[in-house]
């Protein structure tokens, strides 16, 4: 019998591959001997060999009938018989279903992907409310609300770098910075342009400086990145100073913001 549904086949490497393949052989060889010597310690030994051969024909990819060899198998079948006794419909009808959950196991993995990344943009905004939520809990002089609020705060943080990282979406750090750069490049010109002229038009004065302060300082993260992408291999230590205002982010502590006028002594240094 076929079960509906098998378990997923690990990805391996050519080495791995190999290394099972020729440790297969060495059972199979083993359990050959085996066969050939009497009594019950013979039997034993044949079986138990059997058994490791079958798990390293599972691991090896040749057993999971989802595995690509294992389709390669079935097709190899069909396309070189000639025997009338051999069971073509059989083969065609597992082919026809192993293809399915194929497919199946595509179209799942991807919309667990897209629930991977709605479910780390969704704890990304959490972060962000409860925190703007404890602050609030905390200059109404209500601690206990406010410890709570920061906890669960860093509770969805948990939840969301999980969530991303799950997702397969933290490369390397030089990736990681050209991720960087491009995300900022599009939020300073474009996305924030278009946001200002908006809040412009209904007459939101403070959505408009708030997306200006945010839009400028998008830029200079930017550059930021750039140059830290650029100077990567350097060993020299950088200090950055962040505004507690607008996010602009100096290599220096300055006298005041050159985004919102801040005192520099105010500036938070990394």
């Amino acid at each position: 019998m076929v079960p509906q549904v098998y378990p997923s086949q690990q990805a391996k490497v050519d080495s791995v591959s190999l290394a099972l393949k020729r440790l297969l052989r060495s059972k199979s060889m083993q359990e050959g001997m085996a066969a050939r010597m009497p009594g019950y310690l013979a039997v034993a030994i044949e079986k138990s060999n059997h058994i490791m051969a079958e798990d390293l024909i599972r691991e090896a990819g040749y057993m999971l009938p989802q595995s690509d060899n294992a389709r390669a198998l079935l097709q190899s079948l069909l396309d070189h018989t000639n025997e009338d006794a051999f069971p073509i419909e059989t083969i065609e009808k597992l082919m026809e279903l192993l293809n399915e959950t194929k497919e199946e196991k595509e179209m799942s993995e991807n919309k667990t992907h897209d629930n991977l990344m709605e479910a780390f943009a969704g704890e990304s905004q959490a972060n962000r409310k409860y925190l703007a939520y404890s602050k609030k809990a905390e200059k109404d002089g209500k601690l206990n609300a406010a410890k709570l609020f920061k906890a669960a705060s860093d509770a969805e943080t948990i939840h969301a770098l999980k969530h991303f990282e799950v997702a397969g979406k933290v490369g390397t750090t030089v990736d990681n910075l050209k991720d960087a750069v491009a995300g900022e490049t599009h939020e300073y010109k474009e996305m924030y342009p278009e946001f200002v002229k908006e809040a412009e038009a209904v007459g939101n004065k403070a959505a408009v400086m708030s997306f200006t302060f945010a839009m400028k300082a998008e830029e200079v993260h930017a550059r930021l990145y750039q140059e830290a992408l650029n100077s990567l291999d350097e060993t020299e230590e950088v200090f950055y100073y962040l505004c507690p205002v607008c996010g602009n982010i100096e290599k220096a502590r300055p006298v005041t913001c050159s985004i919102c006028g801040v005192p520099g002594d105010r500036f938070v240094k990394y």
